[in-house]
């Protein structure tokens, strides 16, 4: 019985782990198109990120970037932005991956040298949740 109680307490802390990476990736993503355009540049930014993460998941890192990219188009296209950041920032449960999404975010937008309104407003509601 213990034993079974240590499996279960490892691995949720795993899967946290590896929810709160799939929601630091998600948000950045997000930032990527946020302003309606696809950059090569901060989409660069990042998959040099992702691939310095610990990536605990059945789903390979390239694949996941390539599905959520397409989710965070649709969250834009469909106004649900604020959405989009809140639902990820709850999986964030640790203060400092908070102001690594927040850090991260204002990296990507910073990445091809312009930054419009929509990037703004999404990097307040970011703010906001931190």
């Amino acid at each position: 019985m213990k034993f079974e109680q240590l499996l279960s307490h490892f691995d949720s802390g795993i899967c946290v782990e590896q929810l709160q990476k799939e929601s630091l990736l998600d948000l950045a993503l997000l930032f990527v198109g946020v302003d309606g355009v696809i950059s090569d540049t901060e989409l660069a930014v990042v998959r040099k990120w992702a691939e310095t993460l610990s990536w605990n998941s059945s789903v390979k890192l390239d694949n996941y970037i390539v599905d959520m990219t397409g989710k965070c188009i649709l969250a834009v296209k469909n106004d649900d932005i604020e959405a989009f950041i809140q639902h990820r920032m709850k999986h964030i449960v640790d203060k400092p991956m908070r102001e690594l999404a927040v850090k991260l975010a204002h990296k990507v937008i910073a990445a091809d040298g312009k930054i419009d309104s929509n990037e703004l407003a999404a990097m307040s509601l970011l703010e906001e949740q931190v």
